[in-house]
């Protein structure tokens, strides 16, 4: 099977990017920020999309910043550490993965999705760790282990599939 995103087979999940986790994630930097591309493009290509929060009450809300991009509705709180449910609830072959931490909730997320026969796509920019070495392993782990890794441009343009699509200048604001 073709791993190429098309934007009718193709999902977008962010898991807990949330306050006090981001607080403490700095690697890589700009992280946050490549998510919130990742949910504009996600809106402006009608893209499903699911955010999850792992046990608010303690971790906080979702970012600002993540919440105003994403719009209409709520975060799915969990406490499981794993975001498969949201993720398989898009109903998309293909899930894209971004937030934190690499190596806890999105990499038992994108096992989990795999064992449900959706196809993750883990977007490397956009997943952070408190520690880089936990992140850098967790990246190393899963490309072993034959999961989609990819960056928030190379995503998107290839969604897009050309220069003509109608959402094209847009997208490319996002990403300049």
């Amino acid at each position: 099977m073709s791993w190429r995103l098309k934007l009718s087979e193709t999902g977008l999940l962010v898991v807990d990017v949330q306050e006090k986790l981001v607080a403490a994630v700095k690697e890589p930097e700009g992280w946050v920020e490549r998510v919130e591309v990742l949910v504009k493009a996600a809106k402006l290509l009608e893209i499903p999309m699911a955010i999850t929060e792992q046990v608010p009450a303690k971790l906080g809300k979702t970012v600002v910043a993540i919440q105003r991009a994403a719009g209409k509705g709520g975060p799915h709180a969990k406490s499981a550490f794993s975001a498969v449910e949201a993720g398989k609830a898009l109903g998309r072959k293909r899930i894209l993965v971004v937030g934190c931490e690499a190596h806890i909730c999105v990499r038992q997320t994108v096992y989990d999705l795999r064992q449900k026969e959706v196809q993750p796509v883990l977007v490397a920019d956009a997943v952070g760790s408190r520690r880089e070495a936990d992140r850098q392993l967790a990246l190393q782990e899963m490309r072993q282990d034959g999961i989609v890794i990819a960056s928030t441009e190379a995503v998107l343009f290839e969604l897009l599939e050309t220069a003509e699509h109608p959402k094209f200048k847009e997208i490319q604001s996002l990403i300049k």
